[in-house]
């Protein structure tokens, strides 16, 4: 799930969203602030903390909006260990929003079938989720840090925003009139101010420790290894995603965007370190893999981390636009503050409501049951193996966007809401 925090002053909102396998490191806060650009004269402006998808999604809706926008991420470069690699279609249409699907699409690709596997590879259920006639939005194939870098490609060409890095937000002061930003930088400590700051800076968030804001949600014991990996799945009738069901060695096989390279993402056992996880690659792969032995294959990179219930990247760009929606309105629009709050509440609910519960049975369908007989007791995969259902609708996300202006009215009678074109069905 990513936490969202909304303060105008008097006390703190708190949302949250998605968590999923492929989690991501983006927790968002909100704090109300101001800018004084070296004099007392205010600025409609933004401070987003971290460099991620999310917030650069963020700061690009921002700054295409007019809203001087300044990014602060404490690497020097965008993170480019493994994380998540596929969007769903409700969460493309926000890729869209913000002027980048093109780009996207042509870095990436489009994937539409995935399966539920035993360990020798058969099929326990599947479901292809193609396009229905008219329908735009599909899901997208494209690992995280190139999606991060085609979104940075486009905020730096907006002459109301900028891209700090190795800037660590490290004091954060908040008053009635604004929020101030000290970041350690490699030229010593500089002083940032604005009206609004949005911390999207991960599950290990710096801004939410600052703000002395829990992390609400819980870390699986188990940890979960991200493998990006040369080897023919193809060739043995795997399918563009596939989870593997068993209580040793669960899994998720995904192909990527690149010809020939897939996602390996495997559980493994609790409390081992860094160390430990990387010397019992070869045995997992052993495990796992299909094919003749020796295992011939080509390891890119490889990258161990816990499971948060809390995060997950479908969720945060779709927080990314109402986040972005909310602040627009507020700065440009002529809305009234309570928005934020409204992004907040609604952002929460769609998390506590649909998202939690989704999410901690797809994490617990390939690890707590019998690969022999989950195909007929789960009730999801049940579904999918009935003929008489028909499946040819069926799309991840329904329920997750909220229109965050839908109960409150512009004091500008000019402004607009947002453009949000629909998916079938919604």
């Amino acid at each position: 799930m990513t936490d969202s925090y909304a303060a105008n002053g008097q006390g703190l909102t708190i949302n949250g969203y998605d968590a999923s396998l492929d989690v991501s490191d983006t927790t968002n806060y909100l704090t109300n602030g101001h800018d004084t650009n070296g004099d007392t004269k205010e600025r409609d402006n933004v401070i987003v903390v971290g460099a991620g998808p999310v917030g650069l999604l963020i700061a690009l809706r921002l700054a295409k909006a007019g809203i001087p926008t300044t990014i602060l991420e404490m690497l020097p470069y965008v993170e480019q260990s493994p994380r998540a690699a596929v969007y769903h279609a409700i969460s493309v249409r926000e890729l869209d929003r913000a002027g980048v699907l093109e780009d996207c699409r042509a870095n990436g690709k489009s994937s539409s079938d995935v399966c539920w596997r035993k360990l020798n590879g058969e099929v326990i259920a599947s479901i292809d989720r193609k396009p229905l006639p008219g329908e735009k939005y599909q899901v997208l194939v494209l690992g995280q840090h190139e999606l991060a870098e085609i979104i940075l490609k486009h905020v730096k060409q907006c002459k109301e925003s900028q891209v700090l890095f190795n800037h660590k937000a490290v004091e954060i002061q908040q008053d009635e009139k604004g929020v101030r930003v000290a970041a350690e930088t490699p030229d010593g400590i500089k002083q940032f101010s604005a009206r609004y700051l949005v911390g999207a800076d991960g599950g290990r968030s710096g801004v939410r420790r600052l703000i002395d804001v829990p992390f609400e949600g819980f870390t699986w014991p188990q940890s979960l290894v991200a493998c990006n990996v040369v080897y023919s799945f193809d060739k043995y009738g795997y399918q563009s995603g596939n989870f593997i069901v068993d209580k040793d060695h669960w899994c998720l096989i995904a192909s990527l965007n690149e010809p020939g390279l897939w996602r390996v993402s495997y559980g493994e056992l609790p409390g081992l370190t860094h160390e430990q996880l990387m010397e019992r690659q070869p045995m997992k792969f052993e495990a796992i893999f299909p094919g003749p032995r020796p295992l011939k294959y080509e390891l890119k990179n490889a990258s161990p981390y816990r499971i948060n219930q809390r995060l997950g990247l479908t969720g945060g760009m779709l927080d990314a636009g109402a986040c972005a929606d909310a602040l627009i309105a507020t700065l440009k629009q002529g809305y009234p503050e309570s928005v934020l709050e409204s992004y907040a509440e609604k952002r929460k609910k769609v998390w506590h409501d649909i998202i939690n519960p989704t999410s901690q049975a797809n994490v617990k369908r390939i690890f707590e049951n019998d690969p022999d007989t989950v195909g007929q007791t789960d009730p999801f995969l049940k579904m999918l193996n009935d003929p008489t259902v028909d499946k040819s609708k069926l799309r991840a996300g329904d329920g997750l966007y909220v229109d965050v202006l839908a109960d409150h009215t512009s004091m500008n009678s000019k402004a607009d809401k947002p453009t949000v074109v629909p998916l079938p069905g919604n």
